[in-house]
């Protein structure tokens, strides 16, 4: 039953409705099982409770859902890090929802100029023979189509550096926060 449950662990994860996931685990036979397989069995049940708490309107369920893995020591499966998210979400006064957007669109331009010149190993698109010279806007100008969001080859230019200064792939909204001052700072005295 141990291979059972390692496959279970990525169904589980991937349901959709908490009340699949409790159905699914009332099925399985409770005998003869491990100390190990009703740890698994105790998070499950309390994750899916949780989740069900949430989506009926109880904002401690995902602190608690986090908990639960901490003591469990299990890693917190995809409904508690959507949950987390929306929570942060919801969370954002409406100056930091632009911020974040904005800084969202920078990375995105900074990533795509990244991935062009060949240096996010781990990305799926990564470009195994690396663009150089004015190539490079152009050809991570094509990687952000679709987003919405400019992508002309100055805007990716300075989306870049801007990123760059901020910290790069590590970049905060702090950090961007200080390049967007220091860059704005420059500006003034140039005008």
């Amino acid at each position: 039953m141990n291979a059972t449950w390692t496959k279970l662990d990525r169904i589980l994860d991937e349901i959709q409705d908490p009340e699949a996931g409790l159905a699914l685990l009332a099925k399985l036979p409770t005998g003869e099982e491990t100390p190990e397989q009703a740890h698994k069995r105790t998070f499950w049940q309390f994750q899916f409770t949780q989740w069900q708490g949430w989506r009926a309107g109880d904002l401690l369920a995902v602190p608690h859902a986090l908990t639960g893995c901490s003591i469990l020591n299990r890693p917190p499966p995809r409904w508690l890090c959507e949950a987390s998210l929306e929570l942060f979400k919801r969370s954002l006064s409406d100056d930091e929802k632009r911020a974040y957007g904005d800084l969202n669109k920078h990375f995105l331009r900074w990533k795509a100029v990244e991935q062009v010149r060949g240096r996010l190993l781990g990305d799926p698109r990564y470009h195994k023979k690396p663009v150089h010279g004015d190539t490079v806007w152009r050809e991570a100008a094509k990687l952000v189509a679709g987003k919405g969001i400019k992508r002309g080859t100055t805007t990716m230019k300075k989306s870049h550096s801007l990123i760059k200064r901020a910290g790069g792939g590590v970049v905060t909204l702090p950090s961007y926060r200080r390049a967007v001052e220091k860059r704005d700072r420059g500006r003034k005295k140039v005008g």
